[in-house]
């Protein structure tokens, strides 16, 4: 059983959209999850790409913006992928792993990294392979989310490092975990498993639970917290039309290795102080429309974009991410965007 026939079997209310699930039950629940006990977010087919050969740690050092070249075996580091221009191609995680090296990131069918990586590779002894289709992940947050991991390596996740990636076998399941340091305001754990066994292995999960509220949570839930707490996220704000600078990523570039795709624009972008826009979180009294992205200033000119749609509303309205111009957030404080022929106020979070 795969796990889409997993989720049907189990979940007769879920909701899938062709790329993930919505929702598991609904919404309200699984936000609960997300602020008060664990949840599980999958990810059914990362991008994941082996690289083999003596010049892959040379070859991503020179390539993507973190300090990578002496990546110990068994742990990870984050590091981008950009353009010559300095915007987004993705944000990776990378893996030494057994004399190897894993690049994962989001899910993109185009499978635009595998491409960019082979397009520079040219007399390194290096060996790409796609390997997308055979993991995918299980990320494990909430408050309660450690002592849950707990039941499944015990003291094991105690010894775990930030930077360590390792294997286990347990109960019949051989997987790898690291910490999610992504970002410090979302902590969590992310188990790699091999695909056939998804379905397998979430049911597993459930079956040890024991007194934890656990629920697996759709992109919905996700992308409400995300908001909440300005996270950026591919494709919505990590793509290429944004650089780092403007979704608060720049932690992820290092600014003492010299070289890389994008350094040029990147650091003359910090240097003069050029940075245009800011992400940033709008609220509204209505549900604004996917298709309505622009947003205006009182004097009707465009002041940013709408990326992240709100679809839950708490007492204070619909909350959404956004690219604000930071020339428009020093002479308006008024916002709106137009549904038809009506002006829907915004209220802008975090304007400093």
């Amino acid at each position: 059983m795969n796990f889409v026939e997993y989720i049907k079997e189990n979940y007769p209310m879920a909701k899938h959209d062709g790329n993930s699930f919505l929702y598991f039950t609904n919404l309200e629940e699984e936000l609960s999850a997300l602020k008060n006990g664990v949840c599980l977010k999958v990810v059914e087919q990362p991008t994941l790409i082996k690289m083999i050969g003596k010049d892959t740690s040379d070859f991503l050092h020179r390539v993507s913006t973190n300090d990578v070249k002496e990546i110990k075996p068994f742990t990870k580091r984050n590091t981008l992928f950009l353009n010559e221009k300095g915007r987004f191609i993705a944000k990776t995680t990378l893996i030494s792993n057994e004399g190897e090296y894993w690049v994962l990131s989001d899910y993109d069918s185009s499978d635009r990294l595998f491409s960019w990586i082979n397009k520079f590779i040219i007399m390194e002894d290096i060996k790409t392979e796609n390997i997308s289709g055979k993991f995918s992940i299980v990320e494990i947050s909430g408050p309660q989310s450690d002592s849950f991991v707990m039941l499944l390596v015990g003291d094991e996740l105690s010894k775990t490092n930030p930077e360590d990636f390792r294997r286990f076998d347990v109960d019949g399941f051989t997987f790898y975990l690291f910490r999610n340091s992504a970002n410090p305001l979302c902590h969590s754990t992310k188990i790699l498993i091999d695909s056939s066994r998804l379905a397998d292995f979430v049911d597993h999960l459930f079956k040890i639970r024991s007194v934890f509220d656990l629920s697996l949570i759709g992109s919905h839930a996700q992308n409400t917290f995300r908001v909440e707490k300005l996270i950026p996220s591919f494709p919505n704000e990590v793509n290429v039309d944004v650089n780092p600078h403007e979704v608060n990523l720049i932690s992820e570039v290092c600014s003492t290795k010299g070289c890389y795709i994008g350094q040029e624009v990147i650091a003359r972008l910090d240097t003069y102080d050029k940075i245009q826009r800011k992400l940033m979180r709008v609220v509204s009294s209505e549900q604004i429309e996917n298709t309505q992205k622009i947003i205006l200033d009182e004097a009707g000119e465009e002041a940013g974009e709408i990326t992240t749609h709100g679809v839950y509303a708490n007492s204070h309205g619909y909350s959404s991410l956004c690219l604000m111009k930071k020339k428009s957030l020093s002479r308006s404080n008024q916002f709106y965007v137009m549904l038809g022929s009506k002006k829907v106020q915004l209220k802008v979070i975090n304007s400093d």
